[in-house]
């Protein structure tokens, strides 16, 4: 081999050292960009899993705030619609016809309203029972003689959970929450 066949594979190998380095950095910026999409996808990821997170622990603290509900009708706590946890059903209604309910108006019965705080998980959990009383046809004429209610007696309980500990269920907020409501029934005879 001449010298200057040599000298001419030196500049060639010099030339495919450049072209090697090119090659890297396209490779190099490819896994970059794969790595950049996976942890957008992880971020995603993450942030769904909170939500539904959020989401079951604001179910089952309105939940909680049902049982509490039907734990303070058992207890006889309303016996009176003027005791607290029970609401007046004209406190709860937003029309003369009594058939459009107020979720959670607090002007209009903020005296029966039963809030808990759950700091942990910075949860606000709020309650309220409506006395509904007997309903499907009964009639007081049947339990005159008794000189009391008699029969089925009908009780609505609202709850409300907001992951917030400063908003309140009846703030028009952006704030997630959770409304429950259930009919609880107690015989009376």
């Amino acid at each position: 081999m001449t010298r200057s066949s040599q000298l001419r594979l030196g500049c060639v190998a010099r030339r495919q050292a450049g072209a090697t380095l090119i090659v890297a950095i396209v490779m190099l910026l490819i896994i970059t960009l794969l790595a950049l999409s996976s942890m957008r996808g992880v971020s995603l990821e993450s942030r769904i899993t909170g939500n539904l997170k959020q989401q079951k622990t604001l179910l089952n603290a309105a939940e909680a705030a049902l049982r509490m509900g039907e734990q303070s009708i058992n207890q006889g706590q309303c016996t009176s619609p003027t005791f607290a946890p029970c609401v007046p059903i004209s406190s709860v209604t937003a029309n003369a016809n009594a058939d459009t309910p107020q979720l959670f108006n607090t002007t209009a019965f903020a005296a029966y309203l039963n809030t808990v705080q759950a700091n942990a998980y910075e949860v606000r959990v709020q309650w309220y029972v409506v006395d509904l009383k007997l309903l499907g046809g009964q009639t007081q004429n049947m339990c005159a003689l008794l000189a009391r209610d008699c029969g089925r007696h009908y009780y609505e309980i609202t709850a409300c959970a907001s992951a917030s500990s400063t908003v309140t269920c009846s703030a028009d907020a952006n704030i997630p929450r959770v409304i429950l409501r259930t009919v609880f029934a107690i015989s009376d005879s």
